[in-house]
Order: C-alpha cells, then sequence, then structure tokens
C-alpha cells in the first residue's frame, strides 16, 4: 500500500507511512465512503433551526486526517487539477481547510480505486 500511495504527487515517505499504517488494509472498509470518513474528509452536518455548521465524526482517525491534510498542502502545488478544485472551493468562499478537504474528498476516490484494482497514480 506506501509504494502504491508514495506514487501520488506531494506524498512524502512520511505521510505514506502513516496513512499505510493508519488505514491498514483497504478489505476492512466497506467502500470509499467509510475510507473518506476514516480519514476525516466528509464532515457531518450539525444544524439546528437557523444554524447551519458541521462537525468532525467520532470515527476519524486523528492521526491519519493530520496526515492526509499535510500531504494534500503538497499536492495541491504539484498537480493542476486539484489546485483548480482548491481555488474553485476558495472563490466560493470555503476557508483554506474547507477547500483542502474538498481536494481530498476526490483524492480519496483515487486513492480507493488505486488500492482496489492494485494500480499506480496517473496524471491525466
Amino acid at each position: 500500500m506506501a509504494l502504491r500511495l508514495g506514487t501520488i504527487p506531494g506524498f512524502g515517505d512520511i505521510a505514506v507511512a502513516e496513512l499505510a499504517g493508519e488505514i491498514g488494509r483497504h478489505e476492512r472498509f466497506a467502500g470509499e465512503a467509510s475510507l473518506a470518513l476514516y480519514l476525516g474528509m466528509c464532515p457531518l452536518d450539525n444544524q439546528s433551526g437557523d444554524y447551519r455548521g458541521s462537525k468532525v465524526p467520532r470515527q476519524v482517525n486523528k492521526r491519519a486526517r493530520k496526515a492526509l491534510m499535510n500531504a494534500l498542502a503538497h499536492h495541491v502545488r504539484q498537480v493542476p487539477q486539484s489546485r483548480l478544485l482548491y481555488e474553485k472551493k476558495r472563490a466560493q468562499g470555503k476557508s483554506h481547510n474547507q477547500a483542502l478537504r474538498a481536494v481530498g474528498r476526490q483524492l480519496i476516490r483515487v486513492i480507493w480505486c488505486m488500492l482496489r484494482d492494485g494500480r499506480d497514480y496517473e496524471l491525466r
């Protein structure tokens, strides 16, 4: 798993080792949505009356989330498609961390397919 994650631009050795160690085997997750929830890339709605907000679920692995957020900051600088999504979210008024989580959610889909199919990361 670490070798596959290491092919993603911006993901350094420390982040890859941290993520691979914390994720373990991808078969333990039902799908990419449960992996995203585990890595903290899909916040839960926390709305009541006029208040609209979100909260971090309790199932999040904090060490893996921190490693992924650090790797995403480097990834956004190196991959033009991710940079465009980040800038789009920032233009919509999202904060830096919210925009990174949006990029992370897209990247989790890619990571899930990489692990499921046994493929390396490809830039198109």
